[in-house]
């Protein structure tokens, strides 16, 4: 249960009444308060993070029904697939979402977080930007119902985090190009700051032959930028049979490059992506790529956060979901 400190506790801390520290907090004007006294406030208040509550005070000791989510994409499929199978199941309980997108803002996303704190909500599930461990610490020292999916929590431990293996599904896209006979490799990735998602990429070396050459890109997180750097990729090593995206909004945009050269896909070039956005196998597109099973992503997180609002505290809960290999015509064996 979260543990959010009351004017009483402020008070407490300062030293005077429920009334002056109300009146202080809420930026009251007509009342004499001395500097030192309202300082003293102030200060009481950071210290024990104190967060207004902002609606349902009269639902003291009770849930909300009120769950927030927050991503860092909404036009990635991905994450949109992640939030429809957790509302899915919390619905089926009663719950309502407010869902939010940071655009990948860590100031976005530390305002969104003290924005769901001060509603109430009754958990909280949340893929970080890069600065989410910092972010995150004030909803962890109130002790909110928490649930991490996809991107860890960097340089923290003991959290809940249900997640896909970054490393595996770069270790089996590379298995896969290997089997096929590709020695010579273009990588599109992300320079994300995030050690878990750039995993990726070491395991796509780690599975490749002894011979191989991986030339690796790093194009910024857009359609646009997956393009450019294709086309750079493809001007700078010609001679590269495979390229392997390591994310999917890259590869949508990057994909049109070969169309634009002429090159067909599966017979000129091979392609290799990961995940499985609706484009990938629409039509007559038929990539091979690596499916992170992103609902049951969403369905996983929900349901711990779920056993966390109904049970309490728990030990924390690491959820490591595989890969799915999934073989389509884009990559031919040479």
């Amino acid at each position: 249960m979260s543990r959010f400190v009351t004017l009483k506790d402020v008070a407490e801390r300062a030293g005077t009444t429920v009334g002056t520290v109300s009146y202080v907090l809420n930026n009251k004007k007509g009342r004499y308060i001395s500097d030192e006294l309202r300082q003293r406030v102030l200060l009481a208040a950071s210290e024990l993070n104190y967060i207004k509550c902002n609606g349902a005070s009269s639902l003291k000791g009770m849930d909300r029904k009120l769950i927030g989510i927050l991503i860092p994409q909404f036009e990635n499929q991905f994450f949109t697939r992640i939030c429809l199978a957790a509302e899915e199941v919390f619905v089926q309980h009663g719950y309502d979402l407010i869902i939010c997108d940071t655009f990948d803002e860590p100031e976005r996303e530390k305002a969104i977080i003290h924005r769901l704190l001060s509603q109430r909500v009754d958990g909280i599930i949340i893929t970080p930007t890069v600065d989410g461990a910092e972010n995150t610490r004030i909803a962890r020292d109130v002790g909110m119902n928490m649930v991490v999916v996809d991107r860890p929590l960097e340089g923290l431990e003991g959290y809940h985090w249900v997640t896909t293996n970054n490393y595996g599904c770069g270790f089996e896209g590379g298995r896969y190009l290997r089997g096929c006979g590709h020695r010579k490799i273009i990588y599109i990735g992300w320079k994300s700051g995030i050690a878990d998602l750039e995993s990726r990429e070491t395991g796509l070396r780690d599975a490749s032959a002894p011979d191989a050459e991986i030339y690796s890109y790093y194009a910024e997180f857009s359609p646009e930028s997956g393009f450019a750097e294709t086309e750079k990729a493809l001007d700078d090593h010609p001679d590269a049979t495979a390229v392997f995206y390591g994310f999917n909004i890259q590869a949508k945009g990057g994909v049109n490059v070969f169309r634009k050269r002429g090159l067909r896909i599966g017979e000129d070039i091979s392609v290799m992506l990961i995940g499985s956005p609706e484009w990938a196998y629409t039509g007559s597109n038929d990539f091979s790529r690596l499916d992170m099973e992103e609902l049951e992503l969403g369905r996983k997180a929900a349901r711990l956060l779920l056993d966390l609002i109904k049970k309490g505290s728990a030990e924390p809960n690491r959820v490591i979901q595989d890969c799915v290999l999934i073989e389509g015509s884009s990559v031919r064996k040479i």
